[in-house]
């Protein structure tokens, strides 16, 4: 007999939908505007990628024209906030790692803000040519072709379920390997399956919500400091060995801490991975079932 879970009841309708984030992006760009502040930038990005993502996901059961379009129109201003954003990261890294008067600071935050300036006027100019116009168009167009298959629907359940393999396949050789780039594939094969429950199984978000975007989070910093140690190498013939050394020890303490955290999480007897696997129980059938409680620390 076919089991259901009924939705739960913290899941607000305004905050689900193809067309609810559509119209996010229009206010966050009036946001973002006024001054480009960090959380603003986050916000507007934040907004596009939700609707990039559900494009990509809704091609695939639902296809058409307009989840290419929908991508086009925003391609170049969530590239162009992607490296702005990556500034502002690395800059509060920086500033979280080395104190006030360490030199390597002062270098790597004069380094940063010009790039931060240099992207910020890329993203100025991106915004200027983005068409609110031609997006409030599409909205009108996709919104309907978006909830042809209703949420919780089998085929996104299918979706999920197909990235979650792929997510646990890369969680197995990240913990053999333990590379940058074994983390890095990880965490986006994470986000993906993230984005799909997001944004199509709100009543499975609501259960996995929270260690979903814990363990994408402890991977994000991972990266970005990855990201900094790289930087730091690369200056290497400006900075003495020894402090040098010092930044990178830093770092790698750091990250070894993060990484620590994540496997406490993932592994064991009340890993996410066991609680998502079994949201998906019953096999080529997909029917909804009881979730076990959200996991305790």
């Amino acid at each position: 007999m076919a089991l259901t879970i009924p939705l739960p009841t913290g899941i607000a309708a305004k905050s689900i939908g193809l067309e609810v984030w559509m119209d996010r992006v229009l206010e966050r760009a009036n946001l973002v505007r006024r001054g480009w502040d960090a959380d603003d930038v986050h916000d507007l990005r934040v907004a596009l990628r939700r609707c990039r993502t559900m494009a990509d996901a809704l091609s695939e059961v639902n296809p058409g024209p307009g989840w290419r379009k929908l991508k086009k129109a925003s391609g170049d201003l969530f590239r162009a906030l992607g490296d702005l954003r990556d500034a502002q990261v690395e800059r509060s890294w920086v500033k979280k790692l080395g104190p006030p008067r360490d030199p390597v600071r002062k270098q790597l935050l004069r380094t940063l803000a010009g790039q931060e300036r240099l992207h910020r006027e890329k993203a100025e100019r991106a915004l200027d040519q983005f068409d609110r116009k031609a997006w409030k168009k599409l909205t009108r167009k996709l919104a309907s072709k978006a909830r042809f298959f209703p949420m919780e629907s089998v085929v996104f359940q299918r979706l999920a379920l197909a990235q979650l393999n792929t997510a646990g396949d890369l969680f197995q050789k990240a913990r053999k390997s333990r590379s940058a780039i074994a983390w890095h594939r990880l965490r986006i094969g994470i986000k993906r399956f993230r984005y799909i429950v997001e944004n199509f199984l709100p009543q499975r978000s609501e259960v996995w919500g929270d260690d979903l975007r814990r363990m994408q989070d402890l991977l994000g910093d991972v990266h970005d400091l990855d990201v900094l140690r790289g930087r730091i190498r690369r200056s290497a013939s400006k900075l003495s060995p020894a402090i040098q050394k010092e930044w990178i020890d830093r770092i790698d303490a750091k990250r070894k801490a993060l990484l620590q955290e994540f496997l406490q999480i993932s592994a064991g007897p009340n890993s996410p991975w066991l609680t998502w696997r079994a949201g998906f129980q019953w096999g080529h059938a997909l029917v909804a079932a009881p979730f076990p409680s959200r996991r305790t620390a």
